[in-house]
């Protein structure tokens, strides 16, 4: 059993006896943290030169504060509401300044988005590697302890204690350690009853754990992602994305807008049929790609459903899952998967499922222990049935038989002990979660069935194939793996993490491992969406290009790219079909130096012309195709709500044309004459309160109130 403790002191006792001075850290990526426990470690450490401390970790979030002296005050008055009582990370502080101690050496394999493009520290200690490798490389390293925030089930005789939000890397490291014959890190956990239980493999007993802490002073909630508004360029991605999603498939998507776009898109396609075809209709897509769609998609509504397999659990699943759109149930017996995959099984029970069990031998026609056990497990027999003797008995004790070839036997098993229905399906299986606060509180309110749906598991089992490869070939069926990138080159290759001069942005992540399996898998597909540019005036570039010296999907692995200008399906293409294709799906602005340039080395022939359909790649064209539908209240920047009161919607609607309007030199020197002449009024004095800018001091908070007056006197 554990070290059951409330007090910190404890679990540095613990590691002091264990370890001595060399504490070779892991904890999880993401809200897995437990916070205040690490920033109690950490400062300690700090503080004790002689002890030495790594640790291993990725994506450690912080909350945003902004550049510029307007973003600063508007974000501030934003996360001290949303973020209140969250505990930010202390090593954090020391990483941005480039101030951690000689004692302590902090890696991570992924970063927030852009989180640290201007630290040396962690850009000389990143780690790049796929997300499977992860816990190999961390045991590899001699990892000894593991720091893990977990949650509690208080309903029951006994606290039941669950990895929730992260059983990606701690199973798989301990089970690596432990078959290399290597020492097993100790997992230190820290209860927080505000940290949704979930179930699958996620679930283990209390003895899993060396010292369990358990104080209610250091509950928190999870930190909560804020809504990201959709662009329209970013839903007229989602739109082509969602037409390529086969009925009775599999997904796994990512975080972000994009990925929100798509969800939307499938929403439309779901419940609103007819709004979904007039997007396609005004984009072109069934004109330019109806028989791509029609061959890897599809337009009409989600019959079967989707099964999801992600190794996050992003919060578009929880809006899937309540469209009614993700109810496509998957089984953990494989012979029951195949079966029900052919049509020889029915999800509902009767004698004739036990026929076509014996008939295809999955179970013997006389039944034995085993078989009652795999049955039982598969959801199919009851689990108050009882096998003894070799006879089969009912939960009241009623001899019901053994033998399905006799007529009685058959009747009375399938009567007394057969479930309903199938049971221990499961509609989403993924390794670690983040989300909103309300995405929280629907995993919190998920009933026991519900809940039972949602399947957490380590991330070996999710982002590869080999290891349980047959059963997750039979669960796994028309896969759509759709994530998304920076750049892709004309042939292909996909640049998701790292800039040219080698700074990380984010990571690897899982995003190799499942472009890999789409081409692995029989009738799946990798999806890249991009936006064909970016930036903006005289700095704008097309994402789009020629070449990169950096490459996160190589060009053997091409498959499926799209822009908001159409699809480029580029799977067993040759380098010049793709190059057509990438072009005819990039901006105008740079469509033709990418066609010259092609031609130039070789790679096109000189007489091959933009087709007419795609000469007229602009973002007006998108706006005046795009326009009708907007003005209907469709594919709007928060369709699934956001986390800004009204007065932070005025300030963030007052920024945004403020940014828009200082793009080029001119541009902003008449901003800033303009502003001189702005006038304060009633409706805004409280917006200036909120911005703590009711009384600016100093030239630069000066300037900065005008131009902010003139911008919410422009848009309020």
């Amino acid at each position: 059993m554990p070290i059951q403790t409330a007090d910190f002191n404890d679990c540095l006792n613990y590691l002091h006896n264990q370890l001595g001075n060399q504490w070779l850290a892991g904890t999880p990526l993401g809200i897995g943290k437990p916070n205040p426990l690490i920033n109690y470690l950490y400062q300690y450490v700090k503080n004790n030169p002689d002890i030495e401390m790594s640790l291993f970790t990725a994506l450690s979030l912080e909350v945003p504060s902004g550049d510029s002296l307007l973003e600063q005050r508007f974000l501030k008055a934003f996360t001290e509401r949303h973020f209140k009582g969250y505990p930010e990370l202390d090593y954090l502080k020391d990483l941005k300044s480039n101030t951690v101690p000689d004692n302590i050496h902090l890696q991570e394999f992924y970063f927030q988005s852009g989180q640290f493009l201007k630290t040396p520290y962690a850009q000389q200690n990143y780690i790049s590697c796929n997300y499977t490798h992860v816990a190999r490389d961390m045991v590899n390293q001699g990892i000894n302890v593991i720091f893990q925030m977990v949650a509690v089930d208080r309903s029951g005789e006994t606290p039941r204690y669950s990895l929730s939000c992260n059983p990606d890397l701690t199973f798989d490291v301990i089970r690596i350690a432990k078959a290399k014959n290597l020492t097993v890190p100790k997992v230190i956990a820290m209860v927080n009853e505000e940290l949704p239980f979930l179930e699958g493999e996620a679930e283990v007993s209390a003895d899993y754990f060396a010292v369990l802490l358990d104080n209610s002073d250091f509950y928190f909630s999870p930190y909560a992602t804020p809504a990201r508004p959709i662009a329209l360029i970013d839903h007229c991605i989602g739109l082509h994305a969602a037409g390529l999603i086969a009925d009775n498939g599999t997904l796994q998507i990512g975080i972000g807008s994009l990925a929100d776009a798509v969800v939307y898109s499938c929403g439309l396609r779901e419940h609103h049929n007819t709004d979904f075809l007039a997007g396609l209709n005004a984009l072109g897509v069934l004109e330019n790609y109806g028989e791509l769609i029609a061959s890897q998609g599809g337009t009409q509504p989600f019959a079967k459903g989707l099964f999801a397999a992600s190794e996050m659990f992003v919060e578009g699943f929880m809006h899937l899952y309540r469209d009614g759109i993700l109810k496509r149930l998957v089984y953990p017996d494989v012979a029951v998967q195949q079966l029900l995959n052919r049509g020889q099984l029915s999800e509902s029970l009767s004698a004739s499922t036990l026929t076509t069990l014996v008939n295809h031998k999955v179970i013997a026609a006389k039944l034995t222990s085993e078989n009652v056990e795999r049955l039982q497990q598969a959801g199919i027999l009851r689990t108050d049935t009882v096998f003894s003797n070799d006879q089969l008995y009912s939960s009241d004790g009623t001899k019901l038989g053994y033998d399905l070839n006799n007529s009685k036997h058959l009747k009375a098993i399938s009567e007394q002990a057969l479930n309903a229905k199938l049971t221990r399906g499961s509609v989403l299986h993924a390794s670690f979660f983040l989300g909103s606060k309300s995405f929280y509180q629907f995993l919190r309110e998920l009933s026991a069935t519900e809940r039972s749906l949602f399947q957490m598991t380590p991330v070996s089992q999710i982002n590869q194939l080999y290891g349980s490869e047959t059963i997750d070939r039979e669960q796994r069926i028309n896969a759509r793996f759709i994530n998304t990138c920076m750049k892709v080159d004309v042939t292909g290759a996909a640049i998701s993490d790292t800039l040219e001069n080698h700074q990380v942005v984010s990571g690897v992540g899982g995003q190799y491992n499942f472009v890999a399996m789409a081409h692995a898998l029989d009738h799946s597909r990798s999806i890249l969406m991009l936006r064909s540019s970016h930036g903006s005036g005289k700095k704008r570039q097309s994402n789009i290009v020629w070449q990169y010296p950096e490459c996160t999907i190589p060009r053997h692995l091409r498959d499926i790219v799209i822009t908001e200008y159409g699809i480029a399906d580029l799977r067993g293409m040759s380098d010049e079909v793709c190059i057509q294709r990438l072009i005819c799906i990039a901006d105008k602005a740079f469509q033709n130096d990418l066609r010259e340039t092609a031609v130039k080395h070789g790679k096109l022939k000189a007489d091959w012309q933009i087709p007419k359909a795609y000469q007229d790649n602009t973002g007006e064209r998108l706006k005046s195709k795009m326009k009708v539908l907007q003005q209907q209240g469709l594919y709007p920047a928060f369709p699934f709500g956001h986390d800004f009161t009204k007065q932070e919607r005025q300030l963030t609607k007052a920024l945004t044309w403020l940014k828009n309007g200082q793009v080029g030199w001119f541009n902003k020197v008449q901003l800033l004459l303009s502003s001189m002449s702005a006038r304060t009024s009633p409706e805004i004095e409280p917006l200036l309160v909120l911005m703590n800018m009711h009384e600016a001091k100093g030239f630069n908070e000066k300037l900065m109130r005008r131009l902010l007056i003139k911008a919410l006197n422009k848009t309020t």
